[in-house]
């Protein structure tokens, strides 16, 4: 039985957060949790339309946490050095 690979919701999530690698970011989860990545490193399992992500692994950031959610529990995208909200609830 094969099963086809759904289309990504997260697009935009994936995107912002590449093209902020280096910088300071704040992701706000659905569950109050704030995180802040610098890089992440991501994959979908087969069955799933958003992507569990890595935070901080590749390069290691020295004293930033390595942090593990799905992109389906990002309510918001931070820019911490001015409080922007790049994506998301405002």
């Amino acid at each position: 039985m094969t099963t086809d690979q759904p289309p990504p919701q997260d697009e935009a999530v994936l995107r912002l957060l590449q093209e902020r690698a280096g910088l300071a970011t704040e992701i706000v989860l659905s569950d109050g949790q704030r995180l802040t990545v610098f890089n992440i490193a991501w994959g979908y399992e087969p069955w799933e339309e958003h992507a569990h992500v890595t935070t901080n692994i590749s390069p290691g950031i020295a004293c930033a946490a390595i942090d593990f959610f799905s992109t389906q529990a990002v309510v918001a995208i931070i820019d911490p050095a001015n409080g922007a909200v790049l994506l998301g609830a405002s």
